[in-house]
């Protein structure tokens, strides 16, 4: 039986329908980074310690930052200067309190100082007129210090004692010298001269008095 041209075409295309791959499926591609390993860790750790810093200075503990409380830092309270007076209920740690002392001596010098005496946190000194500082320097044989409240008890070379608080206006025996009368300054004074006590030295030192005798004027 003879096949018409239609029905070879048709056979022709079933045939070479069959032999045909069916084309696969399409794959799922896969997508690599070209940054190394190193790298990214390194982004990684960055990127915790960026937060952790912005944690640590968010405001915490009354809005100061880092959570610490507002303190003696923001209040400015330091060591007050040396005119500022010591409160009769506040005591001095020390044998000797904020006196600067030296060993005893042989003679006493007759000049004469006079003023008020200041008492504070670090100093004893005269206020003299015009608002001069004289730093104080007492022997150590005749001098006391009494801590609360705070004063100084010294005894006269004619035996007889007294005692001192801030305030008080006072007539001083004795002498001294300055950085202007001498050109020696506060501190290379302080470290020529032998102490039993020395000064702080925040004290006035550019003007010194070598104390001998006391005599109060209330």
């Amino acid at each position: 039986m003879n096949n018409s041209p239609t029905d070879r075409i048709l056979t022709d295309w079933d045939r070479i329908s069959r032999q045909a791959q069916r084309p696969s499926p399409p794959h799922r591609a896969a997508v690599t980074t070209a940054l190394p390993v190193s790298m990214i860790a390194s982004a990684a750790v960055l990127a915790v310690v960026v937060a952790a810093s912005t944690w640590l200075g968010l405001p915490r503990g009354g809005g100061s930052p880092g959570g610490g409380s507002p303190g003696a830092g923001a209040s400015g309270a330091g060591s007050p200067g040396p005119g500022a007076s010591v409160s009769p209920a506040v005591s001095t740690a020390g044998p000797w309190g904020t006196l600067a002392v030296v060993p005893p001596s042989n003679g006493v010098m007759e000049a004469l100082a006079a003023g008020t005496l200041r008492i504070t946190e670090s100093c004893v000194f005269l206020e003299e007129a015009g608002d001069d500082l004289l730093l104080l320097v007492w022997p150590a044989d005749r001098t006391t210090w009494s801590a609360d409240p705070p004063g100084v008890t010294i005894r006269n070379l004619d035996g007889t004692s007294v005692t001192l608080r801030d305030g008080d206006r006072i007539s001083l025996g004795g002498g001294g010298d300055s950085l202007a009368e001498g050109g020696v300054s506060g501190v290379e004074w302080v470290r020529k001269t032998v102490w039993v006590a020395p000064p702080a030295l925040t004290c006035p030192l550019d003007a010194r008095w070598f104390v001998g005798e006391v005599v109060t004027d209330r």
